[in-house]
């Protein structure tokens, strides 16, 4: 509610024209998920903001599903959702309300699952979401408390969600279990002393993405839709870590499934790249086979 206000105050009335906003109700909390549908629609309306809105059919999250698998699976319902009206409205950005709070959460969690630079970066600021549409989180600096008092003040009514007190999903154990027994035992600075660490973890990560564009141009072509030939002979002198981010990067850049990458294959595809003889690897998830042949790694799908 903060944003929508934010972001509609801002403009006048032929820039809200421009503003959609969009909800999803994953149907997980009775009436109270129906109360939240009708009270962004009247508030989006009230502005004279157009709105879109999907209720989930009632398969679609399976509660036999672990709590961490419905929150990604609502994840995914609720993107395509976003992405589905994106497309049809033309727009060019997707702005959602993650804020300062957030990020600390989501940093913890990563190092708690274990985690490199780049997850310790956090969520992004912005980033390019799909080809010609960014996505942007404006609140991202602000705390939680900083928003709330901005809705006060400005008298605007919001609601909460009241499974965000439970303690189902990892992300409600460290907020409600874990960032308290932190404070109470290191003292308040510990939440900044986390998102420090993610300003610092982004700048480093950038100084590496920078290192590894030169990379792909160096030695990598796209031999097809399916096909990636890297030249290891241009990697020679090349610090095992920046050829690893190499291989994300490729795995980013051709969409294939990195979630079921785990150490253990990223190990293998370095000693792959590293080895003095041809070899062929295990076949990846995603049904990707990588081979050595001379200095070449061909990773194909």
């Amino acid at each position: 509610m903060a944003l929508l206000r934010l972001m509609a105050d801002s403009v006048n009335q032929s820039g809200r024209e421009k503003l959609w906003v969009v909800h999803v109700n994953h149907g997980l909390r009775g009436q109270a998920s129906e109360d939240d549908q009708q009270f962004v629609v009247e508030s989006a309306k009230s502005l004279g903001l157009r709105v879109r809105t999907r209720s989930l059919p009632a398969d679609t999250l399976s509660p036999e599903q672990t709590a961490d698998g419905l929150e990604t699976a609502a994840r995914a319902a609720r993107y395509a959702f976003f992405e589905e009206v994106a497309r049809e409205v033309e727009a060019r950005y997707l702005v959602t309300a993650h804020h300062q709070d957030d990020q600390i959460e989501t940093v913890l969690h990563r190092i708690l699952r274990g985690t490199g630079i780049a997850g310790l970066s956090g969520i992004a600021t912005a980033r390019q979401w799909l080809p010609g549409i960014g996505l942007v989180r404006p609140l991202l600096p602000f705390r939680r408390r900083e928003i709330v008092d901005y809705l006060r003040e400005i008298d605007q009514p919001w609601r909460e969600d009241a499974t965000n007190a439970g303690q189902d999903f990892t992300r409600n154990k460290i907020r409600n279990d874990l960032l308290p027994k932190l404070r109470e035992d290191f003292g308040e600075q510990v939440e900044q002393s986390l998102y420090r660490l993610s300003l610092q973890a982004t700048e480093c990560q950038e100084v590496i993405n920078d290192l590894v564009d030169d990379l792909v141009e160096a030695a990598v072509t796209i031999a097809d839709s399916t096909t990636v030939h890297i030249d290891l002979g241009k990697l020679c002198d090349v610090r095992p870590y920046l050829v690893r981010e190499l291989l994300v990067r490729i795995w980013r850049d051709q969409k294939w499934p990195r979630q079921d990458m785990t150490q253990l294959h990223w190990h293998k595809l370095s000693e792959l790249a590293f080895g003095q003889t041809d070899a062929v690897a295990d076949v990846l998830p995603g049904a990707i086979r990588a081979a050595r042949e001379a200095d070449v790694l061909i990773l194909r799908r």
